[in-house]
């Protein structure tokens, strides 16, 4: 899978929005790195293309973060994931925590990779950063959920080996307090080792009906991230992309289809034949960007309905209305008074 195709969840960007303005820093240029404004990291379905994630993280490595929370309890670093925090904070075991949360680990991202060994009473988790100039923060959070986690099923687990590529990205004292274990930098791996003897004991707190319907949950909420990161939503994306950057939405359609190509360094008939693949035409996939960045700026901004036509593509209010009540069955006035909510 192509670096734009992964993702991670852009809930992980508000406590880092939320922080860096603690810390007097302006996070407009994330903003602009991530294509996002400041009211879409409400939406919790959103999701960063993989290669805007990792440009944003190389953005924020020389940010001072405070890095003082949360505390090495497990709760708080799941509280924004709860389809994951169902699956791994009520496994049958130790060893079925960590490997429920390898496994529904995409919920938060993709981007890059987590790997377990287990040798007896030890597991070796690396972390595998995607990307060239990543400072080790993303292995660091990781992780430290990890021991969190080996913590709420064995409160003894030892926690050794805690290595990190590059150097200390915050304070030392305060990265050993929230792991809870010394740390190294400078390494050539992000990695830690758990050892414990309790891996395999059954967890007192398990609820074993509730862990079917948490299932059930964390299955279909991975199922809506999958379905985001098809090539065709990909496609999607860049051109949604365009309309909010481009000084002139109203182009052609091949001038849009020679823009995306340029972004995946593919020809024309390399594209078409992915898109293919997946049953979906180019023209389709204009709409529905067209279509997507019209709700968003009819719920989350007060611009009028002829200024968001032209932001998207039309030349006249006109047909904008005529292709939005087409699409949705709604003019835009409309649906915009049925969502009226979210203004008041």
């Amino acid at each position: 899978m192509e670096l734009r195709q992964k993702s991670v969840s852009v809930r992980i960007y508000r406590w880092l929005c939320e922080d860096a303005r603690t810390n007097g820093i302006d996070p407009a240029a994330l903003y602009e790195t991530l294509g996002i404004g400041p009211a879409e990291l409400a939406d919790d379905t959103r999701r960063i293309a993989g290669d805007r994630h990792v440009a944003a993280m190389q953005l924020t490595s020389g940010w001072p973060l405070s890095w003082h929370r949360p505390p090495p309890q497990v709760v708080p670093w799941l509280v924004p994931f709860p389809e994951l925090a169902g699956i791994t904070c009520n496994a049958a075991t130790l060893r079925g925590a960590l490997h429920g949360y390898l496994r529904y680990r995409e919920l938060i991202g993709n981007v890059d990779w987590v790997f377990a060994h287990e040798r007896g009473n030890a597991i070796a988790l690396e972390y595998v950063n995607e990307g060239d100039g990543r400072h080790a923060g993303s292995a660091f959070v990781n992780l430290a959920i990890l021991a969190a986690l080996a913590r709420l099923y064995d409160p003894h687990v030892c926690i050794d080996d805690a290595e990190f590529a590059g150097r200390a990205f915050a304070p030392v004292a305060a990265l050993r307090d929230m792991l809870g274990a010394p740390v190294a930098f400078e390494a050539a791996h992000n990695r830690i080792v758990l050892r414990s003897a309790h891996f395999d004991t059954p967890f007192e707190r398990y609820n074993a009906p509730l862990a079917g319907i948490q299932r059930h949950a964390a299955d279909a909420a991975r199922e809506r991230v999958r379905a985001c990161s098809t090539f065709g939503a990909s496609v999607e994306q860049c051109v949604r992309d365009w309309l909010r950057t481009s000084d002139d939405t109203d182009v052609p359609t091949d001038t849009l289809m020679q823009h995306v190509c340029t972004r995946f360094a593919m020809s024309r008939w390399t594209l078409r034949r992915r898109l293919n693949r997946e049953a979906v035409g180019f023209h389709a996939l204009v709409a529905q960007a067209r279509l997507g960045e019209a709700r968003d700026l009819l719920l989350n901004t007060q611009l009028p309905i002829g200024e968001i036509g032209v932001r998207v593509g039309f030349r006249s209010t006109s047909a904008f209305t005529r292709f939005f009540t087409r699409e949705l069955g709604a003019a835009p006035s409309r649906f915009r008074d049925g969502h009226g909510d979210r203004w008041r």
